[in-house]
């Protein structure tokens, strides 16, 4: 019998090693999951399957995490949406971006 899924999650990250293993695991732990390469595409997925939550890098070619935080919180359909920060950009003025721009935590 199919488990129920926990919820629904996308994964944002330019890492094919990083977006493996957090899919991995979270499938593993029950939750539906997305993955995407850059902003753009994430923003494409979002509008289409609207996530309960988003996982998002930071550091990303042609639209970054900050920018594409920017454009998901600027969507009526999307701006509730919780979306979590995880990068290596550990210096405060980052983190402090992040949660301004919208962010509801920030992972290094």
């Amino acid at each position: 019998m199919m488990q129920e899924s926990r919820g629904t999650i996308l994964i944002v990250d330019d890492s094919a090693d990083m977006l493996s293993i957090l899919n991995e695991a979270l499938t593993r732990a029950g939750y539906s999951v997305f993955v995407a390469m850059d902003g753009l595409q994430a923003i494409s997925i979002a509008d289409s399957i609207t996530p309960d939550l988003i996982l998002l890098d930071a550091l990303m070619p042609h639209l970054d995490g900050f920018d594409t935080c920017v454009r998901l919180k600027q969507s009526d359909t999307l701006s509730n949406i919780p979306i979590i920060f995880m990068t290596g950009l550990s210096d405060s003025a980052n983190i402090v971006k992040g949660l301004q721009l919208g962010g509801v935590d920030y992972v290094t």
